[in-house]
């Protein structure tokens, strides 16, 4: 895994910046990063609605602002680097949802082929 540079602005919590259609999709990513101490960790999680340049997951735990995470989806193993950039309190289900921010928008990355319509 590679790290991801900051792009110097940072996003405001309060404030939504869509830069491109968010639709709802139910997705498995495994996502992985480098913990505090330096190890390798994995989660599974599910994606709640995606978009073009990030999505907002359902993860076990949360994960701080800024940190960068690997996202895996699908058989192929299509990877892409995300950093979260806002991560909510843990709801009563048990899940916590993270937003992340794709590094390179990438249409295709969560399998979604159209984004018109919805």
């Amino acid at each position: 895994m590679t790290d991801l540079q900051p792009k110097g602005e940072t996003l405001s919590l309060q404030a939504e910046r869509r830069k491109s259609q968010r639709i709802p999709a139910v997705a498995r990513v495994e996502v992985a990063w480098h913990a505090e101490d330096g190890t390798y960790v994995t989660e599974q999680a599910e994606t709640v609605d995606v978009s073009a340049h990030g999505g907002l997951l359902r993860m076990k735990r949360g994960l701080p602002l800024r940190q960068v995470v690997e996202l895996i989806r699908g058989r192929d193993e299509d990877r892409s680097l995300a950093r979260v950039i806002r991560c909510g309190p843990a709801r009563p289900d048990g899940w916590t949802p993270v937003a992340v921010e794709l590094a390179v928008p990438k249409e295709t990355f969560w399998g979604v082929w159209s984004w018109s319509g919805v």
